[in-house]
């Protein structure tokens, strides 16, 4: 059986001369930051700051996630982007699919 990848974000480039990248959902989603620093930390992210509405964390640069599912990454290196994306993909996948059943039930 092979690996399953999910796809969650969109990466857009915001401008040429800046240093970050945005992760943008591809479902509209109100995400429970709180919910997801335990696999954030068992992932080796380390949590700099945590506001209710926006975690910010560092691995090889460093990383806001907002409570909207858009990501910052602040790096130019578009090899380390593709890595991450498909990191934290793998970490709200789950939290994404949780939140998209909350809202049908309602």
């Amino acid at each position: 059986m092979g690996i399953i990848e999910y796809k969650v974000f969109e990466i857009i480039k915001p401008c040429l001369n800046c240093n970050s990248f945005v992760l943008k959902p591809k479902t509209d989603l109100k995400l429970n930051l709180e919910d997801i620093i335990e696999t954030i930390e068992e992932r080796k992210f380390i949590i700099k700051v945590y506001t209710g509405s926006m975690l910010s964390i560092f691995k090889e640069c460093k990383i806001n996630i907002y409570i909207s599912g858009k990501v910052v990454i602040i790096t130019k290196d578009y090899e380390l982007i593709k890595k991450i994306e498909k990191e934290l993909s793998s970490i709200l996948y789950p939290y994404i699919q949780s939140e998209k059943m909350q809202s049908e039930e309602n």
